[in-house]
């Protein structure tokens, strides 16, 4: 019987550890607000967020994009060295792909942190 509890205890201990090593990557940073703009016939993806560690690093995002003529992945550089606090980014999409695609319907943007996805927003 004691072997069966301390079993469970262990159990619950990973789990909850499991847990924590979890959330902290996704208390590292959260996307606040995103905006697409048109500049030159071309789409702007501004994204605005917010690292809450002294230093972050490994940080990318990527936007899924539906188009009218299909769907595309963009993604950004890895982000390194980034301080506490509200940060801007763009990701600018050529206007070769709303020529030959049509217009952007609709996208969606995930930030992760180290590989590990730890927000998403839409948007369109």
């Amino acid at each position: 019987m004691k072997v069966k509890n301390v079993a469970i205890l262990a159990c619950v201990a990973v789990i909850l550890l499991y847990y924590a090593a979890g959330n902290s990557f996704a208390d590292s940073a959260k996307i606040k607000s995103v905006m697409k703009i048109n500049r030159m016939n071309s789409y702007i993806i501004l994204i605005n967020y917010e690292t809450r560690e002294t230093w972050t690093d490994s940080l990318l995002f990527k936007i899924y994009c539906k188009f009218d003529g299909g769907d595309f992945v963009f993604t950004s550089a890895s982000l390194s060295n980034v301080q506490q606090g509200w940060h801007k980014t763009e990701i600018g999409i050529a206007d070769v792909m709303r020529k030959r695609y049509g217009s952007l319907r609709e996208y969606k943007i995930e930030l992760y942190c180290k590989g590990i996805l730890i927000d998403t927003k839409s948007g369109y």
